[in-house]
């Protein structure tokens, strides 16, 4: 046993010094030509859609490793006045086979790219477009329309209007196909408002174009959509429900904080007072009627009576009142004074 894993140790270790030194040989013997066994990069072309422009190439597959690519681009004034090209350093030393080069293509004059494949410090020859490329030739796909009903108004959003991309919306009633209306936009009206009708349907459709170039898509799918009286009032109906809600949970809210916080603060505006100590109410009472009142005291008061009758007379009437008073006759004056005693006991 131990002797077959040494011999299987000695095969792998071989194995890796074979590999080692046919890498070494390879790069050796080729680092000083053209590297006819390092592919250069096939099918070399730019996608350009919608004015984003991608280069593309062919990937190559060699037995060593795996290799990377660098691009570098060439403008109008570089090739006539400066003879020179302009690495993309976004693209440099890089695994994949594409390279966005939107950036650095912007002007509408004719523009070169070349790509080469790298491995380690060999590098192949470059590879340069069939033909310039202008952006020009860009290619504009239909646009993506949306639209949404809010209210009295339809909410219209379009896709890929960029900075030299603008877009034409159609829109009609439904039915009446032959009065077409349409609104110009830009970037900066993305997304756009359009004021309609209650009850009426309207039908939409977008298409993009360059103004410049005279160049224009095909038209997205047509869409229709309704705004009714129903639809609304059931929105306005939610909004205020929405806003009712939230107006009772914020009230609740303030009310509970402000209880918490007057319940902290109360002890520092209304402070507790202790109530004056009162000695025994028993004792007190028992010292006040300790005052004898068994004897009898008199005042002498004066009553000056006009109208009714005198209740108390300290005097009894003589014969002759008496006799007056059978006879029918007051036998005193209705306005008398009469003198007593008042007794208190």
């Amino acid at each position: 046993m131990q002797a077959k894993r040494k011999e299987h140790e000695s095969k792998w270790f071989l194995n890796v010094m074979g590999h080692v030194m046919f890498t070494s040989v390879f790069l050796v013997s080729t680092s000083g030509r053209d590297l006819e066994e390092l592919p250069k990069p096939e099918n070399v072309s730019v996608n350009s859609i919608n004015m984003r422009h991608i280069l593309r190439w062919s990937s190559v597959r060699v037995p060593l490793g795996e290799v990377s690519y660098s691009v570098q681009f060439q403008g109008e004034f570089e090739r006539n006045h400066r003879k020179t090209w302009v690495a993309i350093t976004e693209c440099s030393s890089i695994r994949e086979t594409w390279c966005d080069v939107t950036a650095d293509i912007s002007s509408d004059v004719g523009y070169d790219l070349k790509v080469r494949t790298e491995l380690g410090n060999v590098t192949t020859e470059w590879q340069n477009l069939s033909k310039l490329f202008n952006r020009k030739e860009t290619n504009l796909t239909a646009p993506t329309l949306t639209a949404a009903v809010s209210g009295g108004r339809v909410t219209l959003n379009v896709s890929e209007i960029k900075k030299n991309i603008n877009a034409n919306i159609y829109y009609w009633k439904e039915g009446v196909e032959q009065q077409v209306m349409n609104v110009s936009l830009d970037q900066t009206q993305i997304p756009y408002y359009l004021s309609v009708e209650k009850g009426v349907a309207y039908c939409f459709q977008a298409q993009l174009y360059i103004l410049e170039y005279n160049k224009f898509s095909s038209f997205s799918d047509i869409m229709c959509e309704t705004v009714s009286d129903d639809t609304m009032s059931k929105g306005n109906s939610v909004k205020i429900v929405t806003a009712l809600l939230l107006g009772v949970c914020f009230l609740a809210a303030s009310l509970f904080c402000i209880g918490r916080f007057c319940c902290r603060t109360r002890p520092v505006w209304l402070p507790k007072i202790s109530a004056p100590y009162v000695s025994n109410f028993e004792n007190l009472r028992g010292d006040v009627l300790k005052e004898d009142y068994s004897q009898e005291s008199c005042d002498t008061v004066e009553v000056w009576h006009q109208s009714e009758t005198l209740l108390v007379v300290h005097e009894s009437p003589t014969a002759r009142e008496r006799v007056n008073s059978r006879d029918g006759k007051e036998g005193r004056p209705m306005n008398y004074v009469a003198y007593g005693e008042v007794c208190q006991s």
